[in-house]
């Protein structure tokens, strides 16, 4: 989106969220809603796992792999299918903002900016269970097809009492269209065992183990200026590690409250989009 300047320093790296493709993130409008792409050349990359990419469901013998690995099919991508040898900045929703705070620590001199929106860099104990949750309904039940379906369905609506709140749910649910609701969601996912290999590389993602550095000592190798926006009530990705690399960084931090929760970057895109603009606009 966007055109590449003469100096190709106009590049936004735009990795997909957990079970997202690049093509739901422009039809949703996000890409406007977000931030101001004039002058900007915005790259989306579906991640691996996602259907789109290398998932499971496209390619024998998919291993299991790590949010570092999505991060460096990205690197390889840019610099030797696309050219590209440096961006400008990176910016993700979601494991897409895991992929953010990934970077940073990969590739720490490929990009000036980095804005990683309601991810993390180190799940946290709730996060795990949530995850592992699902991920253990998945396994127990993926070498029966009807179980399977049974299972997949839960793990949906696991991820659908956390990605949203509570409150929110409620407010926008009616009781008595719920099956309709929930019917709906089951038939719009990817395939389980795509989602389940999502799942799998996010549990154990962790910036502090994978650039073997202790958090005291992570702003000796993240060089990028960082903007990290959160949601108060995320119940999905909980902000508490985020909140805490933010502090050893001297970050910028918007913390976002709203009934939203994890859905933050829909209900409350306007405030969003005021600070990735002004972010980005401070050379």
């Amino acid at each position: 989106m966007g055109k590449l300047n003469a100096e190709r320093s106009n590049v936004v790296l735009w990795p997909t969220w957990f079970a997202g493709t690049s093509e739901q993130i422009v039809n949703s409008g996000l890409t406007n809603s977000l931030i101001d792409t004039s002058g900007l050349f915005i790259v989306f990359v579906d991640a691996l796992t996602n259907g789109v990419s290398s998932s499971p469901s496209n390619r024998e013998d998919f291993p299991i792999i790590s949010i570092r690995d999505m991060v460096n099919s990205q690197y390889l991508l840019l610099v030797n299918h696309l050219n590209i040898k440096h961006v400008y900045a990176i910016m993700g929703i979601s494991m897409g903002g895991m992929q953010t705070f990934e970077w940073v620590v990969a590739y720490p001199d490929f990009m000036d900016k980095a804005i990683p929106i309601v991810g993390t860099p180190k799940q946290s104990s709730y996060d795990i269970l949530v995850w592992r949750t699902m991920a253990d309904l998945l396994t127990e039940a993926e070498q029966d097809p009807r179980k399977l379906d049974f299972a997949y369905k839960q793990a949906i609506n696991i991820f659908q009492m956390n990605v949203n709140t509570p409150t929110l749910f409620a407010k926008t649910q009616n009781p008595d269209s719920l099956d309709i609701y929930l019917e709906q969601q089951y038939s719009t996912r990817i395939k389980p065992e795509d989602f389940l290999a999502g799942i799998k590389a996010m549990i154990p993602h962790d910036i502090y183990k994978s650039s073997g550095c202790a958090q005291e000592n992570i702003k000796n190798i993240i060089k990028a200026d960082m903007l990290i926006i959160l949601a108060a009530q995320d119940h999905l990705v909980n902000p508490i590690s985020a909140i805490e690399l933010s502090k050893e960084l001297n970050a910028e931090l918007v913390m976002l409250q709203s009934d939203c929760g994890h859905g933050v970057s829909v209900c409350e895109s306007e405030k969003i989009k005021n600070a990735v603009t002004e972010f980005l606009s401070d050379k």
